[in-house]
């Protein structure tokens, strides 16, 4: 049987995951990083597994999240032990799936930057080209579909600080805002290697032409630092744009868009490890299928690969699109008192807030509760 080659672009947890899966699979695997697997890490660092089909991570678990802290007009503490949120250190997460995809049989090149020459020599020397380069990906600049991401983004800014976050505990705590604008986090990482007590906190913004923003986005976030009493001395300065609209078209000849370059953050809250990590999973399978090396029969039937992946993801998108158009309905006050009713905290319960959207709201019940047992297990 001839040997089927594939080759990894980008070294994130969409392609991790590809690798680790295909050389399980008895594929011929080349993963190419343009830095070290681990570094220039943009995100929060809370990993949410609400596809529930991730392990528990072994490695860079600083805590489970058990308490999230909900502000809008109040604060509300939500409970949320029986969903599988984790804080990690997402490089030393991610340099330990490298070392699985290693043992595994995948060969890593790191800081090896694909360049347009080398991109065309790829697919044409590999069976299969697996793009988790990011936003905007290799094939996007090949295919002329850059702006899609520019688009369908949410922009983000990010501190990561050394100071004192005690106060929060082993909590995360966002501060929402209105017609779906966007959230503010602080994420507290407790202590780094070097023994600083640390905290990601940072800004998101969803609407459309924030794009434009510029340095008014670092701005807005050092007012709400200062709102919220943050202080620190800043270590490190990172941010950028978010794809949280799923693509129709995921395959291109023998490429096949994986991660960020397919669009696989959440429309709701922009988080997309758990969605990234399941997509490159499974397009190592598809590929298995394909090549006839799928040892436990087929997985897709035959479906195109972008059909594969919309029938993995829809059922949790459509739930997270109908909230997130919930959401864009909603000023201050009602979304404060939707939060005081979710949370049952009846001492801050204003009814009369969310009035004037009573029936938009009762119309949402299903969707709230599909919300909650997808994220709780995985039944979107």
């Amino acid at each position: 049987m001839d040997e089927v080659r594939i080759a990894i672009v980008g070294g994130g947890p969409a392609g991790l995951a590809a690798a680790i899966e295909a050389a399980g699979l008895g594929l011929r695997v080349d993963l190419f990083e343009r830095n070290r697997v681990g570094d220039h890490i943009r995100c929060a660092e809370g990993l949410v597994d609400t596809m529930h089909k991730l392990e528990q991570p072994g490695t860079g678990v600083r805590f489970k999240v058990n308490e999230v802290l909900l502000q809008v007009e109040r604060e509300y503490l939500v409970r949320c032990k029986g969903i599988r949120l984790w804080m990690i250190d997402r490089a030393e997460w991610q340099r330990s799936l490298a070392e699985q995809a290693r043992s595994a049989g995948a060969r890593l090149y790191e800081n090896t930057r694909i360049d347009s020459r080398l991109w065309q020599d790829l697919q044409r020397d590999y069976n299969w080209v697996i793009d988790a380069s990011g936003a905007p990906s290799l094939t996007s600049l090949q295919h002329g579909f850059r702006d899609y991401y520019r688009k369908y983004s949410a922009y983000t800014a990010q501190y990561v600080l050394e100071g004192d976050f005690s106060r929060l505990g082993e909590r995360l705590k966002f501060v929402l805002f209105p017609h779906y604008e966007g959230y503010y986090w602080i994420f507290p990482k407790g202590r780094d290697a070097q023994g600083r007590s640390t905290a990601n906190v940072g800004i998101g913004l969803f609407r459309e032409g924030c794009i434009s923003w510029g340095n008014r986005l670092w701005e807005e976030l050092d007012r709400l630092n200062d709102r919220e009493g943050i202080e620190g001395r800043v270590l490190r300065r990172n941010g950028g744009v978010v794809p949280i609209r799923l693509r129709e078209q995921l395959e291109y000849g023998n490429v096949l868009l994986v991660g960020d370059a397919a669009g696989c953050a959440s429309p709701l809250h922009g988080g997309g490890i758990d969605t990234s990590f399941s997509v490159g999973k499974l397009a190592a399978r598809w590929i298995a299928e394909r090549e006839g090396r799928l040892p436990d029969g087929q997985l897709n039937a035959g479906k195109s690969f972008s059909a594969a992946v919309w029938d993995l993801l829809w059922p949790k998108l459509r739930v997270e699109g109908k909230i997130r158009s919930l959401w864009s309905k909603l000023d201050r006050a009602a979304m404060d008192a939707v939060a005081s009713l979710a949370t049952r905290d009846c001492r801050q319960v204003r009814p009369w807030g969310a009035l004037p959207y009573c029936w938009l709201l009762l119309g949402h019940t299903v969707t709230g509760y599909r919300l909650w047992t997808g994220l709780t297990g995985g039944r979107w």
